[in-house]
């Protein structure tokens, strides 16, 4: 019994040393190709420009209208800006 516990604990360990070695070496690799990326440069994802389809066009159409953007005049938006 005793001997089973050590040999289970032996592969136990040997598991785990294997383990340690694979996740360092991914992260040496990681590493690496973290290094080959200049730092002063970031990636976005690329600009997607939606059309409507024109029905949608003919229903409604205020849609064509730019309502994501507030509505203020020259000194509202000054005021808001300068505040």
């Amino acid at each position: 019994m005793e001997r089973e516990n050590e040999s289970q604990t032996k592969s136990i360990q040997e598991q785990i040393k294997t383990l340690t070695k694979m996740v360092n070496q991914t992260l040496r690799e990681k590493d690496l190709t973290a290094d080959l990326q200049d730092p002063y440069f970031t990636e976005r994802i690329p600009v997607t420009d939606l059309t409507v389809y024109p029905e949608l066009t003919n229903s409604l159409p205020s849609i064509e209208e730019d309502f994501l953007r507030p509505q203020l005049t020259e000194e509202e938006r000054k005021l808001a800006i300068h505040s």
